[in-house]
């Protein structure tokens, strides 16, 4: 059975798809089944593993107008059901009775053909981040280092207890990702202990593991290919793949 995670964050510029994309990438590369869904109309997820947004999309399956299988792309580092421009209405194209349980429903039928499914979520919060958590075993918190994140922080955590509360009362956040993180600036080391301080207000963790920022991650994108395998000495890189040896850990451990 997938362990299905969601990606949230309010606040833009928190590495949030970039996360996701180096996740698939990292764990299929150990031999895992990763499937992402873009839940974002932007669509950047999308673009950047290089799939096609003209094919049948995830609003399609929300709108029983395509099965969900017929819209899973394969590419090099996992498969994905892409985003495109329609998600942008998807409050108002979604209504009725049961419309926050959409994806978990869809989900039904592939979710044991992967290891792992990550939800890669719009920032303004609406009926397709419900979605992502009311079928999510747990939450990754993407957020840079300032204060602007960490304020958007306490929105977050607000609308998982709110999930807890009404569509997935198991739901786990298994921790913050702090991204552009320098250690070395004096800013980062306060930043970090006020993270951990809330943190510990939601019952989770800050990942040991930081993200501090490159460029190579952006060349990457462009070429649509694998920041770990395009530069893996790199600094990034390096970093991602702490982290995910870190949560493949915590997954284990808690499994």
């Amino acid at each position: 059975m997938a362990e299905t995670i969601a990606l949230i964050s309010r606040k833009g510029g928190s590495g949030k798809t970039t996360t996701a994309q180096i996740m698939s990438a990292g764990f299929t590369s150990k031999g895992a089944k990763v499937l992402c869904i873009d839940l974002d109309g932007q669509a950047s997820l999308t673009h950047i593993m290089g799939a096609d947004t003209a094919g049948k999309s995830i609003i399609d399956v929300f709108t029983n107008k395509g099965n969900i299988t017929d819209a899973i792309q394969h590419t090099q580092t996992g498969d994905i059901i892409a985003a495109n421009t329609g998600l942008d209405l998807a409050d108002m194209r979604l209504t009725g009775q049961g419309r926050e349980l959409l994806l978990k429903q869809a989900l039904e039928s592939v979710k044991r053909d992967y290891n792992l499914i990550l939800l890669d979520t719009v920032g303004a919060f609406g009926v397709l981040t419900l979605n992502a958590l009311a079928v999510a075993n747990g939450v990754i918190l993407p957020a840079q280092a300032d204060i602007l994140s960490l304020n958007a922080l306490k929105d977050s955590y607000d609308l998982i207890q709110s999930a807890r509360e009404n569509v997935n009362a198991g739901l786990k956040i298994y921790g913050v990702l702090l991204t552009r993180f320098n250690s070395r600036a004096n800013i980062s080391k306060d930043l970090l202990a006020m993270f951990e301080q809330a943190a510990q207000v939601m019952n989770t963790r800050v990942f040991n593991s930081k993200i501090r920022e490159s460029v190579a991650v952006k060349e990457a994108q462009a070429m649509q290919t694998d920041l770990l395998k395009y530069k893996p000495k790199n600094n990034a890189a390096q970093d991602y793949s702490a982290f995910i040896a870190e949560l493949d850990g915590i997954i284990r451990a808690e499994a």
